[in-house]
């Protein structure tokens, strides 16, 4: 049996933390991969993908499952109900360090894939902040150094032919 007086404490800060890291990667999830991916099966004129992202869902729940795991080691519970947490904590970060190491393996695919979509790579846009963020435009010209890609969305607007009323 582990120190219970030493999990208490650690559970004061490391909860916290844990959950903090939860509710970022939340968010990583919710503002950056779920748009990206509906923008490129709605075909948007311009796409950000930061490959990276796809850890985000697997962090958060090895983070979740520890909270819970720290919770039941302070409040002792019966230890087969902790196994199977911890069997599922396992599995988690297996996962997750397989979708670590498969970050390449996507930066790779998305440059055979998107183009096949019809996009272009375009490294010109403003806000591009490393390599790790590649960005995507479905008409090589709107790849111009110094614009956003909200700039890119406007032109793309401009572009539409319009409808008479």
């Amino acid at each position: 049996m582990q120190d219970i007086h030493h999990i208490r404490k650690t559970m004061l800060w490391g909860a916290p933390l844990y959950l903090a890291i939860t509710a970022g990667c939340l968010f990583v999830v919710f503002h950056e991969l779920i748009p990206t991916l509906n923008a490129i099966a709605s075909r948007a004129p311009a796409v950000r993908i930061a490959p990276a992202a796809q850890l985000a869902p697997f962090i958060a729940t090895f983070c979740l499952i520890g909270v819970l795991l720290g919770m039941m080691r302070s409040v002792p519970a019966s230890e087969r109900l902790i196994q199977k947490f911890e069997r599922a904590f396992n599995i988690a970060v297996w996962i997750g360090m397989i979708a670590l190491l498969l970050i390449p393996v996507t930066s790779v695919t998305q440059r055979f894939y998107m183009p096949s979509v019809g996009y272009s790579m375009c490294s010109e846009l403003q806000g591009n902040p490393t390599m790790w963020f590649t960005d995507w435009v479905r008409d090589p010209s709107w790849c111009v150094r110094g614009k956003s890609l909200e700039w890119v969305n406007e032109q793309a607007r401009e572009a539409l032919p319009r409808t008479a009323p």
